[in-house]
């Protein structure tokens, strides 16, 4: 901003001045009285003044009517075409295929076929540098839109003609200031928010067709070149989106001194290049007159191409706009020797004839830099490695985890058939024969078809790429791409480790002679995300040499830690971008959590060790809390004002909340409400990295974190002795990211515990396990002796299904971007009210008389289904407080692919229309303030960075807002 201040300083004084002789009181009379002195002394030149802005306005005024008349079909027959469709610098090579075409559009002082003097000897200077494999195309006015000359064909056509000799004769003479004028009311067009669009079409389909009639082949894919001098940078701007359309093809875009607006379609070209000279007074003018191009205008396409790398500035030194001294006089001679003439034609070439860049996502090939992934992928201990994981565990006290688990592979696109392939590393028992085979898994799910659609890459999508964020490159241009597919292909590489869900049908299919027969498998779930084949409950007691360790296992028949010591490795984790360590085992034998012990998750050495790949502490596993609230409002005052308050590192808390029906019991009356089976909604959230490696998102000073539905049950922890225990599964909503974390299903050894990928060892965490039987519980939904059974969470998982699955493919578009009206906790919260809504229409849509029946034969759903309903309707006040923003909400749809740069006051008032979800804290502080008051329990599982100590990073918590 500073810098834009000290170059406009002397525009924006005469602004200044020019606006305080039009407010300051006897203004008027003063313009009058100079008026007035100026007609008394040069009356006649006044006068003449006075006539040619009337004349301009006037023709300012019609201008439009070439655009609307060429829209409306005044000119005849469209499919007729102009006439003339320009010509070639220089002719074709026989048979030589083009590697770019070049399309020349000449400034505000071109007024017939032929450009100014000065560009036909830039365009013959030019076309003798380049190869002959670059055509150049001349001859385009790109200030008709029939490509009609000033001086041809018009019923000014001989004035223009006198106007257009004299100024040859005289370039300096001020009646040529007529032509730039004429056509400067052409550029003012084009850049209009009204009328542009209609100008810039038609361009583009004389851009277009003039290339195809001097031999562009259609189809080819060929890059094309606009390169557009002064006014011609406006229309080669705005000329840009119709002719990438049309030609299915690159078009970048070179600003010769151009003078254009903000609002054109900059982000999609291949790249714009604006030349400008310290001395040209007429290039910065766009960006004074245009206010999109100004700093302030954050989400302006100039700006955003900006901050994206898609824009270079090249300055040309110290050189003018026009004759004499501009950016084509072959008489200025330069610092280096060089004309400036010169000088133009050699940076312009450069430009044409460097190699490729990969600006297109065909050559956007993933490179092992791209983002914290690329560096993550470097740590071998945490990538599938089927020879090394299959190895005979070392320890018989190491348990192998009884389910499906392997490596999901992506087919070739020539090799789809709905399946994908599965390299199976660990089975449940009775299946042991089947690990390293190489199967093929299907997902069976009617509702999957309604996810499915084809990925075609949006250019906000390449340019996250670009910022190195990590998108489904592989599934670009693939057509009806499946949430399965969408999974497997999520990653550049096949490292996507996953655990099946029961029930997996095993099916044999096809024969194949070096296997016998082909291994089918069958789901009807989301695959889960995973890490470790093997598991442990462990107290650590030493570390030895390297990264080895020394650690108790727990017996369950003694109920301690005991027996001989076990080895275990936690090979140091790659550090981020930023140089922060996801996880450390500094200190780890040290502290109460490891006093309780750990549950630990991975795979054998080989070399006689057991690899760590992901470690939780006990106390996060198990239900029995450190402390009871059953009062509702201390519950609350608790969640509000205290569950985030400790931040201390390495440390972590477990808290039972009651909610309003639990006000007169006890602490151990509310613990025996939490039974071995019982279903559990789980809310998490997780806050930022601050300290001495504070992370970049944090330099604003706010936190906002994020935030996440989950599932979780009560079970028995074989490990622990039978005790019981909390398993969760969260289902993450979220965008793409540097790091590769896929949106899906996750459970926590992947997602919190994971020493490389996880969060756990360097974020503050929060999981909340909120049991409400009405929205837990099972409803019996039929006629008696036919009835079905529903249950609110499972209507809820389809919903965040089908949001993952989008979210994962952008809707087609290839990505998707946080915003106020599309983020984690918006879009999670959306999924919510579906799930509820989708269950009461199937109630309500029952004959009355059925419905009151099953009221009697279930009276006890029925109240549980009156709760629910309560619910639904205490949710939507206070999350949906302005409903006809999120009319989205209501309808159940909305579009991914979009970010807020695009629509920005639309984005912001959408999400200004549910604003308790703008903020992960503050919407899980509103979700769950409801359920505790209708009578829900929650128990609050906290933790700080565990699982070894970092010094140089602290927990910092996520803001929240009163709710």
């Amino acid at each position: 901003m500073r810098v834009w201040l000290r170059h406009h300083r002397r525009w924006l004084l005469a602004g200044l001045l020019l606006a305080l002789a039009v407010l300051l009181p006897g203004a008027g009379l003063l313009l009058a009285l100079a008026r007035h002195t100026l007609v008394k002394s040069f009356g006649l030149v006044v006068d003449l003044a006075g006539i040619g802005l009337v004349l301009f306005l006037v023709a300012a005024f019609l201008a439009p009517l070439q655009a609307l008349g060429w829209w409306a079909g005044w000119f005849g027959d469209a499919e007729e075409g102009p006439s003339n469709l320009g010509q070639l610098a220089a002719p074709l090579s026989a048979g030589r295929a083009m590697r770019r075409w070049v399309v020349y559009l000449d400034g505000i002082g071109q007024a017939s076929q032929q450009a100014l003097p000065e560009g036909e000897d830039f365009l013959r200077r030019l076309a003798a540098a380049l190869p002959d494999d670059i055509a150049i195309l001349r001859g385009i006015m790109p200030y008709s839109i029939t490509n009609q000359p000033l001086t041809e064909g018009r019923w000014l056509a001989g004035f223009w003609r006198w106007v257009e000799a004299w100024r040859v004769r005289r370039p300096l003479a001020w009646l040529g200031l007529l032509v730039n004028l004429r056509n400067l009311t052409v550029v003012a067009v084009s850049a209009d928010g009204r009328y542009g669009p209609l100008y810039n079409a038609g361009m583009a389909e004389l851009i277009v067709g003039s290339l195809l009639a001097n031999g562009y082949a259609p189809g080819s894919g060929t890059p094309v070149t606009l390169l557009g001098f002064s006014g011609g940078g406006q229309i080669s701007l705005g000329a840009l989106p119709h002719v990438r359309r049309s030609l299915a093809a690159p078009v970048q875009v070179i600003s010769l001194a151009g003078v254009f607006a903000g609002n054109n379609r900059v982000l999609q070209a291949q790249h714009l290049f604006h030349l400008v000279g310290q001395r040209d007074r007429v290039a910065p003018l766009g960006a004074i007159l245009f206010p999109r191009r100004w700093p302030i205008a954050l989400f302006s396409q100039w700006n955003r191409a900006l901050q994206r790398g898609r824009v270079s500035l090249v300055p040309l030194g110290p050189v003018g706009h026009e004759l004499p001294g501009g950016v084509m006089d072959a008489q200025l001679t330069l610092p280096d020797g060089r004309t400036a003439m010169q000088q133009t034609v050699d940076l312009v070439s450069a430009i044409l004839t460097a190699p490729e860049t990969g600006s297109e996502l065909g050559a956007e090939a993933p490179t092992a830099a791209s983002g914290n992934y690329g560096r993550f992928l470097t740590n071998p201990w945490h990538q599938p490695d089927g020879s090394r994981d299959r190895a005979p565990l070392p320890d018989p006290r190491l348990t192998p985890r009884p389910h499906w688990i392997g490596r999901l592979i992506l087919p070739a696109a020539g090799a789809r058939d709905g399946s994908v392939g599965f390299e199976v590393l660990q089975t449940p028992p009775g299946w042991e024969h089947c690990r390293g085979r190489l199967a093929a898994l299907r997902w069976r799910d009617p509702a999957l078809a309604q996810v499915t659609m084809d990925v075609t890459f949006s250019d906000e999508a390449r340019d996250s790429v670009r910022a190195g964020n990590i998108h489904p490159l592989r599934l670009e241009g693939w057509a009806q791409v499946t949430p399965l597919e969408s999974l497997a292909g999520a990653h550049p590489h096949d490292d996507l480790l996953v655990r099946l869900i029961e029930p997996v049908t095993v099916l044999h299919g096809r024969t194949d002679a070096a296997e016998g027969q082909q291994l089918e498998l069958e789901v009807g779930a989301e695959p889960l995300q995973t890490a470790g084949l093997a598991k442990a409950l462990v107290r650590f007691t030493r570390p030895l040499e390297g990264d080895a360790w020394e650690a108790l296992a727990f017996d369950p028949a003694q109920g301690s830690f005991t027996g001989p010591p076990l080895r275990l490795r936690l090979p140091p984790p790659v550090a981020n971008q930023e140089g922060i360590l996801p996880a450390c085992a500094d200190g780890l034998e040290e502290g109460e959590l490891n006093q309780e012990g750990w549950l630990v998750s991975g795979v054998p050495d080989g070399s006689g060790a057991f690899v760590v790949q992901a470690l939780l502490p006990r106390r996060l596993r198990r239900l029995a809390p450190q402390r009871v609230i059953p009062q509702r409002r201390a519950a609350w005052r608790y969640l509000r004002h205290q569950a985030w308050a400790d931040t201390t590192p390495a440390a972590a808390s477990s808290v039972l909340l009651a909610g309003r029906r639990a006000d007169r019991a006890g602490p151990q009356d509310l613990l025996q409400e939490w039974q071995e089976g019982d279903r559990l909604l789980v809310l998490h959230v997780f806050g930022g990295i601050g300290g001495e490696q504070r992370e970049q998102a944090l330099r604003g000073g706010v936190c906002t974190g994020h935030f996440a539905y989950g599932f979780g049950r009560v079970v028995r922890e074989p490990l622990a002795g039978g005790e019981l225990s909390v398993a969760v599964d969260y289902r993450q909503v979220y965008a793409h990211n540097p790091d590769g974390l896929v949106a899906g299903a996750h459970d926590r050894w992947r997602y919190l515990g994971e020493r490389q990928w996880g969060w756990l060892g360097c974020r503050p965490v929060a999981d909340i396990l909120v049991r409400f039987p009405p929205f837990t519980g099972l409803y019996s939904l039929g006629q008696a002796g036919a009835e079905r059974q529903r249950c609110p969470l499972d209507l809820f998982d389809r919903q965040l299904m089908a949001m993952t699955a989008r979210y994962r493919i952008g809707d087609g578009s290839g990505g998707s971007f946080v915003g106020p009206a599309h983020n984690c906790a918006q879009d999670s919260n959306l999924a919510l009210f579906a799930a509820i809504r989708d269950l009461d229409a199937e109630i309500r849509g029952a004959d009355p008389q059925r419905l009151r029946a099953w009221e009697q034969r279930h009276p006890h759903q029925a109240e549980h289904l009156r709760s629910l309903r309560q619910l639904e309707q205490t949710l939507r006040r206070r999350l949906l407080p302005v409903p006809p923003l999120r009319n989205d909400w209501r309808r159940g749809s909305f579009r991914l692919g979009s970010s807020l740069e695009d629509q920005p006051l639309h984005d912001l008032l959408q999400g200004l229309g549910s604003w308790r979800c703008l903020l992960p804290r503050l919407a899980c502080e509103s979700v769950l303030k409801v359920f505790l008051a209708q009578g829900a329990s929650a128990l609050v599982l906290r933790a700080n960075q565990v699982g070894g100590r970092n010094p140089r990073i602290a927990p910092v918590a996520p803001l929240s807002l009163g709710c």
